[in-house]
């Protein structure tokens, strides 16, 4: 995105009314090069009206990200164990950005948070939905000295990271859909992607990606394939997405310094918020399609489903559920 339209939004992110005049004077551009730029951050899913005579406004106050504000929100604990926050105005996916960083040299401890997402990632190559300002979208760094068996259970207990967070902002309902889904009342809200750099003896690099709607605009939601809902929705106070990011990071940080004295809580705990136990589903595996009954987790953090009478385990694929008639 260029300067110029970052610097716009900026000016903008009030939700009050800014003359085209004032706004080309601003950025020293003609009023035509304005129109071009408020044209473009709605291609980007920004909500902007505009009203003859009185100029542009956006449909609400939108709090860009501030990283210090972030950091000063972290925990005792965690504010040691992150190194670095970058706030990036656009990326085309935080988990990718972050690889590359990686690459380059030692990166553990390092966030990566974007206001736009271009090619936002979810599992199977699917694509995540991130508008400017819209979502909290997040990737951290973390080197682990463990098996790449023991590192996937990261997913699972970030999502326990996550719905902790959530709950204890007053959200209602968070639940996990196994193995990297934030769910309430059958919407999604979020989800987690963990991939991981090195050789299996370790060390190895952990990329721990996060996406949560925070205000999703109608012409987004229309994008969206599936039940989807966002944060907004569910607090009774609208916390900023400062003040979430610091929360879930504080959190996030503390449980990877701990995660293996925490296994079986956290298993069991992540057992709590299952929402689809018991449910008829199927399962997307990649070569083949398995049907059957959702029983929870073992303690590999392996999916159990009940087929044809047999609990069978998978360690890989995605819950679709079935259609009741």
């Amino acid at each position: 995105m260029n300067n110029h339209r970052q610097t716009l939004l900026y000016l903008i992110a009030d939700g009050v009314f800014h003359s085209g005049e004032a706004l080309s004077s601003a950025l020293g551009v003609s009023r035509t090069a304005v129109n071009k730029s408020i044209h473009q951050l709605r291609q980007l899913g920004l909500e902007i009206e505009s009203r003859h005579g009185r100029g542009y406004k956006l449909a609400s106050p939108l709090q860009l990200l501030d990283k210090e504000r972030i950091r000063s929100g972290l925990s005792a604990l965690a504010a040691p164990q992150c190194r670095e926050i970058e706030i990036l105005f656009e990326t085309d996916s935080t988990n990718d950005y972050l690889a590359e960083c990686i690459q380059r040299g030692p990166c553990s401890g390092k966030v990566v948070i974007a206001e736009y997402q271009s090619h936002g990632k979810g599992r199977r190559g699917n694509q995540w939905v991130s508008p400017v300002g819209s979502g909290l979208y997040l990737s951290l760094a973390w080197q682990a000295q463990k098996s790449y068996a023991s590192i996937g259970l990261l997913s699972l207990f970030t999502g326990v990271a996550v719905v902790r967070v959530l709950s204890q902002l007053g959200v209602n309902g968070p639940c996990l859909k196994w193995p990297n889904d934030i769910y309430i009342n059958d919407e999604k809200l979020g989800g987690i992607l963990i991939e991981m750099q090195g050789e299996a003896n370790g060390p190895i690099d952990v990329i721990v990606g996060v996406g949560i709607n925070y205000e999703l605009p109608a012409t987004t939601r229309q994008q969206i394939d599936q039940p989807a809902t966002d944060l907004l929705q569910h607090m009774s106070k609208r916390h900023s997405r400062n003040d979430i990011l610091a929360a879930l990071l504080s959190e996030l940080f503390e449980l990877f310094m701990n995660s293996d004295e925490q296994r079986e809580t956290l298993l069991d705990e992540w057992r709590r918020y299952d929402c689809y136990k018991d449910k008829m589903a199927r399962l997307l595996l990649p070569d083949a399609e398995v049907s059957g009954q959702l029983k929870g987790i073992d303690e590999d953090g392996c999916l159990l489903m009940s087929v044809n009478g047999q609990i069978q385990r998978f360690s890989c694929g995605e819950i679709s559920l079935r259609v009741q008639t």
